[in-house]
């Protein structure tokens, strides 16, 4: 049946719903001739009221899914009334089949009914339980029709007992244009993504009964959590991890430290030094476990898969995040960098367990990472980690390697140790897709700006479909207000030069706006040198007091799509070490080596100067007496008086007889060529070092 008959089908169902309840109604009036001025019970439901009226509607259908590699489509209906409604003999129409829900069905007060087409299938891929079934399943039996959701456009209808419709949600190219639904089709979504209907911040639904109501930068996949962490207090100490100056030291004591259980949640994993230490404490009875992407660009290389192999050998248990041809996989990529040691210490960072983000040698990416030794915050991340690695979840698939090597020992480390716990800090875990546009995260942080915002980026992308970023819109926003905002993104080769580098265009659009709007905001590039070879951090720091750090790329596919992990806290003493690396790359200063020693502090800085100012005061003391261009004879204690008879006293000149004087012999010439061959090397020299 094609779109237009599928279309009048619907309507035809409508009108006679109608007309059977015209009738009904002027047959039960005894006034009805007086009163046939009167409008007759409505035909469908008025246009709703915005959303921030107080009227509500009795029921709303708040989820559906229909492009799906299964037989497991749904609809989800909601109830935002404080009161249960009977919603027995209530139908869903899709144009083509209707399904009616039996007896005794009731709809609860703030509550949701699902009704799916193979209830086996939709517990499998949510573990979940639906309410109704319209085949398979164990659930209660809708009356009626299959329906089966055309991926390309379809309407579904919701009709109560009396016939009047009750909500619409059109997709695709689909052409309803009846009652419940006004304007064009809302966009339709892609394979294993779910229609979700906005929220209206107070625990109901918008509804304007437009595409409006369903549309938004976040396309929702089957099966992804529903985290909604608030603010936390963090009791114990925080420590600041800067890559590539800090090399793998540190990671691998803080694994090494571990002695129940281990928790890795990480996009790719190629380095073996990290490997070996999850390895060895595997063999001493460490229960590990560690989540990878199964998919990532470019797929999962050699290094990898050994790396894979080797853990597998040591009794780690591995696990891919994969789709497949009847598997959705929750998250576009899974990107976070975390891990969990004994359920009190938390590593969040923006690095990938590899040589680039963790190089032995110090060489590699600019990248944050920070150390939190908190019980609370390491088990909402565990929580997190236990719902994406779940055994259960078809798309948590086991790691098997046809090539299995043991890893090789471990390098020998300090254990990690806390730090002493330090004040309280005031918190927040970022997650995405769960969190990251939530207006109290990322956005309510820039907008916490008093007086400067730096922000390092891999890369962004200015737009979001047909929206501004809303990041880069936050800081535009500080900049309007007067706040100093400086962007870094990443100025390597790939970034700029490459067939995909759009760093430098960024750059230029960004800066010739800001100047157009005389704004105190700038976006530099960070080039490869000295040890950092590229700029790979996702992290900002506000006003030197508070500090961002994640893994999650200022762009719409990793905000809303993938599986991304950050940590935004109040914390100076965390934020001023990451504002100083962020100062010194931002105006081209190493941050690691004989060329870092730099002193900001003032208080400092004037001890360094007195210091000096004493030490030369007591030295020309003692030059003052003597003539500074000769070097005064060492003082030599002698046993004898032996030439006693030869000194004079003070301002008198005695001739020395001939046979006590030394006569000078002839220099060699190869000394005088040997200094004028130093003299011209070091007048070669420029710089620092030559001065």
């Amino acid at each position: 049946m094609d779109r237009g008959e599928r279309s009048r089908s619907v309507r035809a169902r409508i009108r006679a719903r109608a007309a059977w309840l015209a009738a009904l109604v002027l047959a039960s009036s005894p006034l009805w001739a007086e009163s046939e001025a009167e409008p007759l019970l409505p035909l469908s439901r008025p246009a709703s009221a915005p959303f921030f009226q107080a009227s509500l509607p009795n029921a709303l259908l708040v989820r559906v899914y229909a492009s799906t590699p299964r037989d497991d489509e749904f609809v989800e209906i909601g109830n935002p009334r404080p009161q249960s409604l009977d919603v027995s003999g209530w139908t869903i129409t899709d144009g083509e089949g209707t399904a009616s829900f039996p007896l005794d069905s009731t709809l609860p007060a703030g509550g949701r009914l699902v009704v799916t087409r193979n209830a086996t299938s939709y517990e499998e891929d949510t573990l979940e339980a639906a309410d109704f079934t319209l085949g398979a399943g164990d659930a209660r039996q809708m009356e009626g029709d299959v329906l089966r959701l055309a991926d390309a456009g379809d309407e579904v209808v919701l009709v109560d007992s009396a016939g009047t419709v009750v909500d619409v949600y059109a997709w695709g190219d689909s052409s309803y244009v009846e009652a419940g639904w006004t304007g064009r089709a809302a966009e339709r979504m892609g394979r294993g993504e779910i229609a979700v209907r906005a929220p209206d911040g107070s625990g109901g639904w918008i509804d304007r009964d437009t595409a409006d109501d369903w549309e938004d930068l976040r396309h929702h996949r089957l099966g992804q959590s529903s985290f909604n962490p608030g603010p936390m207090e963090l009791q114990g100490a925080t420590t600041a991890v800067l890559s590539p100056d800090a090399g793998d030291l540190p990671l691998l004591r803080l694994l090494g430290s571990a002695r129940a259980t281990i928790e890795v949640g990480v996009y790719t994993f190629q380095s073996e030094r990290i490997a070996s230490v999850l390895g060895a404490a595997a063999e001493r009875g460490v229960h590990v476990r560690v989540l990878l992407d199964g998919s990532p660009v470019g797929g999962v290389d050699d290094d990898e898969h050994r790396v894979v192999g080797g853990l597998l050998a040591a009794g780690v248990e591995v696990r891919w995040l994969a789709g497949g041809p009847e598997v959705v996989k929750r998250y576009r990529y899974l990107h976070a960098k975390y891990a969990i040691v004994d359920g009190r210490v938390a590593w969040i960072g923006s690095e990938n367990f590899g040589k680039a983000g963790f190089p032995p040698d110090r060489e590699g990416n600019r990248g944050w990472s920070v150390i939190v030794d908190d019980p609370d915050l390491s088990d909402l991340l565990r929580n997190v980690f236990e719902a994406d690695f779940d055994p259960r979840r078809p798309d948590s698939v086991p790691a098997h390697e046809a090539v299995i090597k043991p890893l090789p020992s471990p390098p020998p480390l300090v254990p990690w140790s806390a730090p002493p716990a330090s004040a309280p800090h005031v918190a927040r875990i970022v997650l995405a897709p769960d969190t990251s546009l939530d207006p109290e995260g990322i956005l309510d942080f820039f907008a916490s700006a008093k007086g400067r915002l730096s922000i390092d980026a891999f890369y962004l992308d200015e737009m979001w479909r047909d929206t501004p970023n809303p990041f880069l819109e936050a800081a535009f926003a500080a900049a309007r207000r007067g706040i100093s905002v400086r962007i870094l993104l990443d100025g390597s080769w790939a970034s700029v030069e490459a067939d995909s580098g759009t760093n430098d265009d960024v750059l230029d659009r960004i800066n010739r706006l800001a100047r157009n709007e005389s704004l105190p905001l700038e976006v530099r590039l960070l080039k490869p040198r000295g040890p950092i070879e590229r700029l790979h951090n996702k992290g900002a720091v506000v006003d030197g007091r508070a500090v961002l750090v994640s893994s999650m790329n200022w762009a719409l596919g990793s905000a809303t799509e993938n599986r991304e992990v950050g940590l935004i806290v109040e914390d100076p003493d965390l934020a001023k070490t990451f504002e100083i690396s962020f100062d010194a790359d931002w105006e081209g200063r190493p941050t690691s080596g004989v060329d870092a020693w730099r002193l900001d502090d003032p208080v400092a800085l004037v001890a360094l100067y007195a210091l000096v100012a004493v030490a030369s005061a007591a030295s020309l003391r003692k030059l003052r007496a003597r003539n500074k261009d000769i070097k005064p004879p060492a003082r030599v204690r002698t046993r004898a008086s032996f030439g006693a008879h030869l000194r004079g006293r003070h301002r008198e000149v005695r001739l020395l007889p001939a046979e006590l004087v030394a006569q000078p012999r002839a220099r060699a010439r190869r000394r005088s060529g040997a200094r004028r061959g130093r003299e011209e090397t070091r007048g070669r020299v420029r710089g620092p070092e030559g001065n």
